[in-house]
């Protein structure tokens, strides 16, 4: 046997090394993440609920208004459900046996965190402020100017764009707080996966 043949059947012999093994320390940080949106989330549905039923019930009772009022409550809470889900199938993401499609697509995920406002919830939300905010202008349009009515008609147009800029502001802190450690853990496991699979 030729001395390339007997080290080929040498190397063909041999175990393969073992899978690398996820620490659960990661798929508990994922747990965590889990509870702390759970708990962020929970939050905004009940403020949203809180200030919004207030305003509703106890304030005013103007027909446009509580119209106003629906119309945005409606939107943020779809909004903060459709948000809330796609967090929580992150946080339940099951690390035993790992490929590495699944942990790039993890990573994916994650980094689409930075910026969830380009997806049709938050379009519908934006909307529904742009909607809600000027039937408020309208409301109050008995008591004001015309000055005073359009230059309340251009803050209530421009507010969207106001709260998306506040919105990016608000996400990239916590991206860089809660985010990237996990992206960070997950592509020291890529690397690993893709020099075991090489």
């Amino acid at each position: 046997m030729a001395p390339f043949d007997e080290l080929q059947a040498l190397w063909q012999s041999q175990n393969p090394p073992p899978p690398p093994v996820v620490p659960p320390a990661l798929t508990g940080a994922f747990q965590r993440y889990g509870r702390r949106r759970d708990v962020i989330n929970l939050l905004k549905v009940l403020m949203i609920v809180f200030i919004y039923g207030r305003l509703v019930f106890g304030l005013k009772r103007d027909p446009l208004f509580v119209a106003s009022i629906i119309v945005i409550l409606a939107t943020a809470a779809i909004a903060v459900a459709a948000e809330w889900r796609i967090q929580r199938r992150i946080a339940r993401l099951d690390f035993s046996a790992p490929s590495i499609d699944f942990v790039r697509r993890t990573i994916e995920d994650l980094l689409a965190q930075r910026n969830p406002y380009h997806t049709p919830a938050y379009f519908l939300f934006f909307a529904g402020i742009f909607v809600s905010y000027n039937l408020l202008t309208v409301a109050s349009w008995h008591r004001l100017t015309m000055e005073k009515r359009i230059g309340l008609h251009l803050a209530a147009s421009a507010s969207p764009a106001v709260l998306y800029a506040f919105g990016r502001w608000c996400r990239a802190r916590t991206f860089n707080t809660e985010y990237r450690p996990l992206i960070e853990r997950l592509r020291t496991l890529l690397a690993t996966l893709e020099e075991y699979a090489a």
